[in-house]
């Protein structure tokens, strides 16, 4: 009796070993698969998650943590949403946390901002705080350097500052604020023209004062709230370009017309020249043709050999006589230069 009494405690035992040891396992991986840190921050922040939920995320490779905050945030901002509302922003990539501090402020700022809508901020920008931020305040949007010509032919440079909010409802369907800045900039091109320079450097905002606010922000996501001129600078003087550019063509012609009258007076000058050189020729072929007439007349009878050698005579004392003239005339030239320096020695 007391052998069997035994055996049976001792299959108790072991009964009850092998209990708590596969009761331990199971504890063991529990803890390792469940991620019991967040489940009992969201627990005892009332917040329940459940266990298979959590496990889900962390098999998804996102972190349970990232719910857990979101939910906690949600359920202490008044905002009523379901964990798998939250878990689906997350799977999509999206930032719960920040999509919930933007319902927040919109809540603040009075503006419906419902989780289908916010959600698909979140997951459009990736930055839905952001966009909800400047729906309640303004922020500035710079349109930088619009080029125009004023109306005395001055190129200006303009800065313009928009000031802006985002529409909510029309931010996922609404045209992109390039839309109004492409409007203000033909606004302003078109206005520069008609003015001065001066009109224009005295009195800046005359260049916006015609347009219309809810016109230029019309089918856009954006709600134009104001728009100031920000800086003008002097770009290109085109009346001093067109003055310059009129007076080197000016030179141009200047020099053109100089250089056809020098070709003009050449040309003449080489006539005249061929003009000489054929009177010389005609004079030298007349003077050839003398002693072809003297033999002539002499053969004839009309000229004898006496009028001949009188002739030649006559030739030899003109040519004797202009020698003597030319002598004379530079004697007299070398007198006079020699004067000349003995007045500069004498003084």
């Amino acid at each position: 009796m007391n052998t069997l009494s035994l055996l049976n405690f001792g299959a108790v035992e072991i009964t009850f070993t092998v209990i708590g040891a596969l009761a331990l396992i199971a504890l063991i991986l529990l803890f390792v698969i469940v991620p019991m840190k967040e489940y009992f921050t969201a627990l005892f922040a009332k917040a329940h998650i459940s266990m298979a939920k959590l496990t889900s995320l962390k098999n998804c490779k996102i972190a349970p943590m990232s719910l857990v905050e979101a939910y906690i945030l949600a359920k202490r901002s008044d905002i009523n949403l379901k964990v798998e509302e939250i878990e689906s922003v997350l799977i999509a990539k999206g930032n719960a946390k920040d999509m919930i501090c933007a319902m927040k402020l919109a809540k603040e700022a009075n503006i419906n901002l419902p989780f289908s809508l916010a959600s698909a901020l979140e997951i459009k920008t990736k930055n839905s705080l952001e966009v909800v931020r400047q729906a309640v305040e303004s922020y500035n949007e710079t349109i930088s350097e619009i080029k125009a010509v004023t109306k005395d032919n001055i190129e200006l440079v303009i800065d313009v500052n928009l000031i802006l909010k985002i529409l909510i409802p029309k931010y996922l369907f609404g045209l992109s604020v390039n839309k109004i800045k492409a409007f203000i900039t033909e606004k302003v091109i078109k206005k520069v023209p008609t003015l001065l320079k001066e009109e224009i450097m005295s009195h800046p905002e005359i260049l916006i004062t015609d347009i219309d606010l809810t016109n230029a922000s019309q089918n856009t996501a954006y709600s134009l709230e104001n728009i100031m001129i920000a800086n003008i600078s002097i770009g290109k003087n085109f009346q001093m370009d067109l003055e310059i550019k009129k007076a080197e063509k000016e030179r141009i012609f200047a020099q053109m017309q100089a250089d056809r009258m020098k070709t003009v007076e050449e040309m003449k000058e080489l006539r005249t020249r061929t003009k000489t050189e054929e009177n010389k020729a005609s004079l030298l072929e007349a003077e050839a043709q003398v002693p072809i007439a003297i033999s002539q007349a002499i053969k004839e009878g009309r000229f004898s050999v006496m009028d001949y050698y009188k002739l030649m005579n006559l030739q030899a004392d003109t040519a004797l006589r202009r020698s003597i003239m030319n002598t004379d005339e530079k004697k007299d030239s070398d007198d006079d230069d020699f004067d000349i320096f003995d007045d500069g020695d004498d003084e």
